[in-house]
């Protein structure tokens, strides 16, 4: 993601300092003089390096991180700068190709005229900017990606270990599963360690997981006993929920 962005900087003009993981020795130089500071690096990873980083930069200096949880990230940015804070959240992977049709969460921290240019370069470029708290964010993205990426890591688990020819059900799907299947696919293309630091991000995303888990296993003794009743009773339910 970080290099996503860095193109697309340099795409549009700017300069882009970049500082790995073995060029700290190079920071000063690299992070006192810039108008922005972006932030990618692995959730694990993105308190550290933002209170090593705030040390450097100017007041006037922008602060940004795009890690997928905000209500921390957002809450260290504003207490280790004192100067703008944002936090973003791009709604999609590195192997996007530009920002068209794709959605980015902004949660606002400080000094939100810094980030305006930003903003309307992700805008220009046909991006959807979903402001929000960083509260809300991380609420919502308990569903959204925590709960989302364990439904279907275990789905994936579950094919492999039962040895499915998965060409073979190819051949005799529907379309939704044909769909199924690649964002399962999708999912263990990218590195693991992506999709288990989502999940594992927050305690209210462990919970949720956990929840999630135990309705399995609610519903799937439902099935175990037979349990035609339940289990109309438990869609119908949901039903009344979604409709």
């Amino acid at each position: 993601m970080g290099r996503f962005f860095s193109e697309e900087f340099s795409a549009a003009g700017h300069h882009v300092n970049i500082l790995g993981n073995d060029d700290w020795h190079h920071a000063e130089k690299l992070l006192s003089s810039v108008d922005l500071v972006l932030i990618s690096v692995p959730i694990e990873y993105t308190i550290e390096v933002i209170r090593r980083s705030a040390k450097y930069l100017s007041s006037t200096t922008a602060l940004c991180d795009i890690t997928s949880i905000k209500a921390q990230p957002v809450e260290e940015m504003l207490k280790h700068h004192s100067g703008p804070v944002m936090g973003l959240h791009p709604m999609f992977g590195p192997a996007i190709k530009s920002f068209s049709g794709q959605k980015i969460v902004v949660c606002p921290g400080r000094g939100d005229e810094s980030f305006q240019w930003l903003l309307n370069l992700m805008k220009i470029k046909g991006g959807e900017l979903i402001v929000s708290t960083p509260e809300e964010h991380d609420s919502i993205m308990v569903v959204v990606q925590a709960t989302q990426h364990f439904a279907r890591f275990s789905l994936g688990t579950f094919l492999a270990q039962a040895e499915i020819n998965l060409e073979r059900s190819l051949c005799m799907s529907s379309t939704s599963y044909r769909q199924e299947i690649e964002i399962i696919k999708r999912l263990f293309a990218q590195n693991p360690n992506l999709c288990i630091d989502i999940m594992l991000a927050t305690e209210e995303r462990c919970q949720a997981i956990s929840n999630l888990a135990e309705t399995y296993n609610r519903l799937a003794k439902l099935v175990q006993e037979k349990n035609r009743t339940g289990l109309i009773q438990e869609f119908e339910t949901a039903q009344k929920f979604l409709y």
